[in-house]
């Protein structure tokens, strides 16, 4: 029994061989029926011609390497020694091979016979299908049948036909004396199993291609009947090659249809088929409108016939591809557009003329406006903003920049905050009068459908006239305040002065009361009612002197800092310098106004102490007692006037002293007492004539 060669490796090698009967290698390669039968029976009919040992190397273009494929009486290990790559050009067996040249080889073991090596490429001397149709020249199999020298390696595919080519190297044992009549037996089995093996070659490779065609043309079959558009194939005749279900619908005569139904598949395919032509004749258009008739439903259909050549490899058009899109929704759709858009326009004329009438109110409102986006980012200025910002100067000033930048973080802030509005000041460089003012920013934001911010729109009011406003009004109002004071002071000393003597004839009365005789019993109610009447009013005039008011929590530096803006003019003016320690002050519970009446009193004292200028500072601080549980606030006010003397510290506190020569009224000091009292504070006084004077009060804070 003759062993079987298989591209798998044989284990344990096959010593003996027989002949068979009546079967001749020839006939046994022409037997084969796919290229991978050809090496084992090589291989066989190699051994039965008397050679031991056969294999064959095979060229993998893909990995770049030449590996045994087939084997016949070799072990796995033997094998691995002919595993080589094809750029090893030292390597014998790649020599043999790019040379086409069969010869006899060492082992590569380096011990053992050597080998006759035998090269099969894919070749042939008729040209393949694809070249012999287009009659070219470049076919691989008639080019490696007529090469000369080394075998390319890097281009084995055909051009014409696409197929990828196989190089194979024929290797069998020689023994210590074999016969020149069995190599030439050799190389007459290698050149009919090369010529077998590739015809069996080219017949798989048109075989794949054609079962690559069916599975790629039932691909698209399958993809052309899913679409819900009519898809047609035309030859180019205009004939219908194919068409999907979708397209049957409106070209195919559905059974049980009547005569009408006929009609109308013949109408649609007689519109079909003009439409195709002119498009051929034009040459230009790719799509034009097409009205057909449904079938089953009888309604008119509108499509959109979009057409596109099928072409062969040498540009001559084959056919025509279309596909109908259905447009009815559509047109009906496009027809409502028309109509909103013209709607839209009027709206459009209607919000131009409202957004002209707005640009008028914010180019006449008189403060700066400022529109930002949800960024923060602005996007509308009116003249006002833009002046500010310097958005509309080519150069921008350096403080415009400033403002620029304090704008910026200003809408930062606000935009990614959780309040709807905002109101803050912001002290901006102002280029018309070269001076920094004091703003009032007051801002709000405007929600989109989803209740996102859409823009914030900022409105800047200056603060100069209103300061002036308020300066007036607080100036009127201390003035009022001192009237008061005087008026009170007044009214206390002729109400103290009164009740005394009251006190004394509600007392006479009172004996008197009991010697009155009957007749004169009258008299005396008159006299008695009207004696008390007479006290209720001293006492009402003592009330009014002392001016109870109720006490609310208030901050000491903005009180201080109200009062010195009401002064900063006239003290300026004298030449005084104005020195404000604030410190951190808790909130204090108190009259803010008298405390406003008080500072007011000691600022004009100073101010008239220094009448050739000096200097004035106010400092506020915070007590805390080293037990943590008493706190105080201490008010200091210290000038280097002339100060006081001694004499008069005694009895600076009582109403009308004064060492203003009858320019003042000596109720100042006097008032500050009494708002020090009902505080529940106290007053320490420091003074050297000729250096100044330190006046500090303290009052406790209620824990």
């Amino acid at each position: 029994m003759a062993p079987v060669a298989s591209p798998r490796v044989l284990e344990k090698p096959a010593l003996l061989v027989q002949e068979r009967a009546g079967d001749s290698a020839a006939l046994r390669l022409l037997s084969a029926e796919r290229s991978e039968e050809i090496f084992p029976i090589l291989l066989e009919e190699i051994v039965k011609i008397g050679f031991q040992r056969a294999l064959v190397l095979e060229v993998d273009f893909e990995k770049g390497e030449v590996k045994a494929t087939a084997s016949l009486n070799y072990d796995r290990n033997e094998l691995e020694r002919f595993h080589t790559s094809l750029w090893a050009r030292d390597n014998p067996i790649m020599d043999v091979l790019q040379r086409l040249n069969p010869g006899v080889l060492p082992n590569p073991g380096g011990k053992g016979a050597s080998f006759y090596a035998y090269p099969m490429i894919y070749s042939s001397r008729t040209r393949c299908w694809e070249a012999e149709r287009e009659r070219r020249e470049d076919c691989l199999a008639v080019q490696n049948s007529r090469l000369s020298h080394r075998l390319p390696l890097e281009g084995q595919i055909c051009s014409a036909c696409g197929m990828r080519a196989y190089a194979t190297l024929l290797l069998a044992q020689l023994g210590k004396d074999t016969a020149s009549g069995r190599l030439e037996q050799l190389r007459n089995l290698a050149e009919r199993a090369n010529s077998s093996l590739a015809r069996l070659f080219k017949i798989e490779h048109y075989f794949n291609r054609m079962r690559d065609m069916e599975v790629t043309i039932s691909r698209l079959s399958a993809v052309m009947q899913s679409m819900a558009d009519p898809v047609i194939f035309t030859d180019d005749q205009h004939r219908v090659v194919i068409q999907n279900r979708a397209a049957e619908r409106f070209f195919r005569v559905p059974e049980g249809i009547g005569d009408g139904g006929r009609r109308a598949v013949e109408l649609n395919n007689l519109l079909f088929s003009a439409a195709l032509s002119s498009m051929m004749v034009s040459g230009k258009d790719t799509s034009r409108d097409l009205t057909l008739v449904d079938v089953m439903e009888g309604e008119e259909v509108l499509f959109e016939a979009v057409c596109a050549p099928t072409q062969s490899s040498d540009g001559t058009r084959t056919g025509m591809v279309t596909v109908m899109r259905d447009v009815t929704d559509l047109r009906r759709a496009d027809m409502e557009v028309r109509a909103n858009l013209d709607k839209l326009r009027v709206a459009e004329e209607i919000v131009r003329q409202e957004r002209d009438r707005l640009n008028l109110v914010i180019e006449n409102v008189g403060d700066p406006i400022i529109v930002a986006d949800n960024s923060a980012k602005i996007v509308l200025l009116d003249t006002l903003a833009k002046e500010l910002f310097g958005i509309s100067e080519g150069s921008k000033h350096p403080q415009v920049m400033k403002n620029l930048a304090k704008l910026d973080a200003y809408l930062t802030a606000f935009t990614f905050s959780f309040a709807d509005k905002d109101n803050r000041s912001l002290r901006l460089y102002n280029p018309s009068s070269q001076a920094e003012v004091e703003y009032a920013a007051r801002s709000g934001k405007i929600y989109d459908a989803r209740g996102q911010v859409s823009y914030t729109v900022t409105v800047l009011r200056d603060f100069t006239a209103w300061r002036k406003l308020e300066q007036l009004q607080m100036e009127r109002r201390m003035l009022e305040i001192e009237k008061f004071a005087a008026t009170g002071k007044l009214a206390g000393t002729i109400a103290h002065e009164i009740n005394n003597p009251m006190e004394a004839i509600k007392n006479a009365i009172h004996i008197l009361g009991e010697e009155i005789k009957p007749e004169s019993r009258q008299i005396y109610d008159v006299l008695k009612n009207e004696t008390e009447r007479v006290t209720r009013i001293v006492r009402q005039m003592l009330g009014l002197y002392r001016n109870v008011v109720q006490f609310e929590s208030f901050d000491l530096n903005g009180v201080v800092e109200d009062t010195f803006a009401l002064f900063a003019r006239p003290l300026s003016k004298a030449g005084i310098v104005v020195d404000k320690r604030l410190g951190e002050v808790p909130p204090f519970k108190g009259s803010g106004d008298q405390f406003r009446q008080l500072l007011s009193n000691l600022v004009v004292n100073s101010r008239d102490s220094m009448s050739s200028g000096g200097k004035l500072v106010i400092r506020t601080r915070g007590i805390r007692s080293t037990d943590g549980l008493h706190r105080w606030i201490s008010l200091s006010v210290a000038d280097t006037g002339c100060g006081i003397s001694p004499e008069i510290q005694k009895s600076m506190f009582e109403p009308f002293v004064t060492t203003k020569s009858g320019k003042g009224t000596g109720l100042g000091l006097w008032i500050v007492k009494g708002i020090v009292e009902n505080h529940n504070g106290r007053i320490r006084v420091r003074s050297a004539v000729g250096k100044g004077t330190v006046i500090n009060l303290v009052f406790p804070i209620s824990t």
